[in-house]
């Protein structure tokens, strides 16, 4: 599964329990890039690059693939440079409880 198709399952993985009164915007800068607009216990995947986001993410297709189904630790990426992260480090904490791995696979 292609990095950009595995965003565009974030839809049906998000969590809206935790994503209740959440309104964030998260640039994804792949391949192909791509944004998801989280809003209030849902979310849209959007091609392209966002005018604002709140967070963006820098990193390769394989490991952001990695990444969002668990194979891969998001600190251990930072830490090693196989991810780079600019804006809200808050939001980027709790990407981990706003979606479901287990419905990514």
């Amino acid at each position: 599964m292609s990095a950009l198709e595995l965003l565009n399952k974030l839809p049906v993985a998000i969590n809206p329990q935790a994503t209740a009164g959440v309104n964030r915007t998260i640039q994804f800068n792949i391949s192909q890039p791509a944004y998801v607009s989280i809003h209030d216990g849902a979310c849209d995947v959007t091609q392209g690059t966002a005018d604002a986001a709140d967070l963006s993410l820098a990193m390769s297709d394989d490991d952001l693939v990695s990444l969002l189904t668990g194979k891969l630790d998001g600190m251990a990426a930072m830490m090693t440079g196989r991810l780079k992260l600019k804006g809200d480090m808050g939001l980027a904490t709790q990407l981990g409880r706003y979606f479901d791995a287990g419905k990514l696979q």
